[in-house]
């Protein structure tokens, strides 16, 4: 830490100084010779007892982190602070505040009162007093165990604050007791805490502490006893965490003003079975609150799922007086499917934007390969889903393939890929070209009329009609097309062949212009859509 260390220390009014230099202890080791530090003259110090330690020139890369850890370091390494021992550090005393992770705590469980101010900001349902297990083993800890609210909250700088120390005679003693455990669960990346456990080093019983000072020999019978009551108390935590967090879940999720409203419109069994829910979202370890959110808008669908097949089953019962009651219930099975729908929506924006950022970042061919085949309502939002007989797939892909082989090198090097599907009635060809490729309108009409025909033969061989259309997928547009008129003119004489050519950024910025249309003109009525709207856009 430092290249100067002075040590005075008196004893009975007794007074010496010493003084040790680095470099000094270094060339006599090198030399090998014997060191004895430099006698210089005591400092006063006040108390009939006592010792201090001086360190000068001290290392760069230690002097840099002493106004902002070095506090924390020794509060959290040492068990000591009382008005009879104090630390200070630049005229500041050291406390166990200084740990710095007491406000993180969600939860709390504490053994013995000497954590009390430390942990009095909980509240008293967040902090559970287990005094008789602290003496269940008659071991005699002391200490707590908590949990935080996030998991990333245990990471400061480079400590990983996800531990239990055990702390022995006032220092730590083993860094981390979580290690000697197996519990996989999700409750122990939320897990802090210390105990004090000074019967593990007594004067009248064997040493049972490792020459590093820092673990214990494991097989001793009192560490054995304080390896079972930290056990014990890790599943008492995890039952009382789960507990807590289900009691308290409505009260997080109504936090959200739409979803408190919501909940006050249900009733009897319904509302039961909402809180229960909203305690079982707020039991799972999210760390990002948009997921909790989308936690929120699917429990709230899942109800109104429920609601709509008991308005079906309304329907059954509804006889020809009950005209009124009818639309009522027609009305709010619309509604309910436009929120299905809205959901939809909303997760196509969201691939379409993800498709948006590849662009930017020029990474068309293998994300729109991944995506552009099982998603064709990018292309058309009439096209739900492809439908085709695996065996026709099979033998248009064999053809297609024929066809390439007669391409020529550039020809081939100019696409990434070409496939088939069939929607809503149609038989459509896909062709990717790559994006720096920049054909023209002839090479396009050869090629197309080659796959047309190769296709036409296959469906007639299965016994298949419909129309067939071909979607050219280009980075640029065709050859010339930088001039308006040629680009009219050409459009149309492609479309008499039932072809298509549109860039990849058209491709993206039509399909989110069509579905953000739906968003923000459709759904302004739907009350559930409204709900899970506002959910969202909660901050």
């Amino acid at each position: 830490m430092a290249n100067d260390i002075e040590i005075y220390t008196k004893k009975e009014n007794k007074s010496i100084g010493i003084k040790m230099n680095v470099q000094d202890i270094v060339e006599k080791i090198e030399n090998q010779e014997g060191y004895f530090p430099e006698e210089i003259d005591p400092i006063n110090i006040e108390s009939k007892t006592g010792t201090i330690i001086v360190l000068r020139d001290i290392k760069r890369r230690v002097q840099s982190s002493i106004s902002d850890n070095l506090k924390k370091r020794i509060s959290r390494r040492f068990d000591i602070f009382s008005n009879d021992f104090k630390v200070v550090v630049n005229d500041e005393r050291v406390t166990i505040e200084d740990r710095g992770y007491f406000y993180k705590l969600e939860f709390a469980t504490q053994y013995g009162q000497e954590y009390g101010d430390c942990l009095s900001h909980l509240k008293q349902n967040k902090l559970h007093n287990r005094d008789e297990a602290a003496n269940k083993y008659g071991v005699g800890v002391s200490g707590w165990i908590g949990l935080v609210k996030e998991s990333g909250g245990l990471q400061d700088g480079e400590d990983n604050l996800n531990k239990i120390s055990i702390l022995s005679r006032g220092k730590v003693a083993l860094e981390d007791v979580l290690d000697l455990y197996r519990d996989g669960g999700l409750y122990t990346k939320y897990l802090i805490g210390e105990i004090r456990a000074d019967f593990l080093d007594v004067s009248d019983k064997e040493d049972i502490a490792t020459s590093s000072r820092q673990n214990f020999i494991q097989n001793d019978e009192r560490f054995i006893k304080l390896k079972e009551f930290i056990n014990d108390e890790l599943r008492y935590i995890k039952g009382e965490r789960f507990k807590y967090k289900e009691e308290d879940g409505i009260n997080k999720a109504k936090e959200i003003p739409v979803i408190k409203e919501w909940f006050k419109s249900l009733k009897g069994d319904a509302k039961q079975s909402a809180k229960k829910l909203f305690g079982k979202i707020n039991t799972i370890s999210i760390d990002d609150e948009r997921q909790r959110k989308t936690l929120y808008k699917q429990g709230v669908l899942a109800f109104e799922g429920l609601q709509h097949k008991d308005k079906l089953s309304q329907l059954d019962r509804l006889n020809d007086d009950n005209f009124e009651k009818a639309l009522e219930i027609f009305s709010e099975l619309d509604d309910i499917e436009a929120s299905w729908y809205y959901q939809i929506t909303t997760g196509r924006l969201e691939i379409i934007r993800k498709l948006q950022k590849h662009v930017k970042d020029n990474a068309l061919e293998k994300v729109i390969q991944q995506y552009i085949y099982e998603h064709l309502w990018l292309l058309d939002p009439s096209w739900e889903r492809a439908t085709e007989t695996p065996s026709i797939e099979q033998s248009v892909r064999t053809a297609f393939d024929n066809v390439s082989n007669d391409l020529t090198e550039d020809e081939k090097n100019a696409r990434i890929d070409i496939r088939y599907r069939k929607t809503s009635g149609k038989h459509i060809i896909i062709e990717l070209k790559r994006p720096e490729v920049i054909p023209k309108q002839g090479d396009i009409l050869e090629q197309v009329k080659k796959y047309k025909k190769a296709l036409k033969k296959q469906l007639e061989e299965n016994g298949e009609v419909g129309e067939i259309e071909v979607i050219c997928l280009v980075g640029h547009g065709l050859h010339g097309w930088d001039e308006a008129a040629e680009k009219q003119v050409e459009e149309r004489a492609l479309s008499v062949q039932n072809i298509t050519v549109i860039t990849y950024k058209k491709l993206v910025s039509d399909a989110e212009k069509s579905y953000k249309d739906y968003l923000d003109k459709d759904q302004k009525k739907g009350r559930i859509s409204q709900l899970l709207k506002s959910i969202e856009d909660f901050k």
